[in-house]
């Protein structure tokens, strides 16, 4: 935070010389704004100089100096909960999608070495899940697994579709197998 000459004089200065002074009166964080000092401090040895604040919502609050730049909002954003971006964090697609990135980015994943390890890669637009919800939809059963048709190309709208279980799993072995077979010995 850049810091500015205070254009106020330090409304602690005779109750308490030697107080450290920073006058924040009109800046703005998050949905607060600093209005003005309330010429007290905190309670405590160390006390913090205190801010009366209003809120975006309309609501004042009192800040102490040491907590502005942390604290957003009067409570009001507490209230409306976290943001919702998509509301599919909990369902099976979201994890089908998150493991895949895991695999395929994250060297400490068990399956890295399988994928990204060997160089396959998600495409850019389904690093956002609403890209690859768009693309991909539910999976048509609940044994659907996500299938590369060629497990030497990334996972891409062209190249990923949706098989049953066992099918995908017959698939994978098989890949393997020739895989194995093309390998020096």
């Amino acid at each position: 935070m850049k810091t500015r000459k205070s254009k106020r004089p330090n409304p602690y200065l005779a109750d308490m010389p030697g107080s450290r002074w920073r006058d924040i009166g009109g800046l703005m964080h998050g949905r607060l704004t600093a209005i003005e000092p309330l010429g007290v401090k905190t309670p405590g040895p160390n006390g913090q100089h205190l801010w009366l604040c209003r809120c975006e919502c309309g609501q004042l609050k009192q800040v102490a100096i040491g907590d502005w730049g942390r604290i957003k909002s009067c409570g009001c954003l507490l209230m409306e909960g976290p943001p919702v971006t998509h509301g599919m964090s909990e369902t099976r697609i979201f994890w089908r999608w998150s493991n895949m990135l895991q695999r395929c980015a994250n060297p400490k994943h068990k399956a890295y070495p399988r994928y990204g390890g060997r160089g396959i890669k998600v495409c850019e637009r389904w690093l956002t899940f609403e890209n690859f919800y768009a693309d991909m939809g539910d999976p048509p059963g609940p044994d659907a697994e996500l299938d590369r048709e060629d497990n030497d190309l990334g996972y891409n709208p062209d190249n990923v579709r949706w098989l049953p279980k066992a099918e995908h799993m017959q698939k994978t072995h098989a890949d393997r197998r020739a895989r194995k077979a093309r390998e020096p010995s």
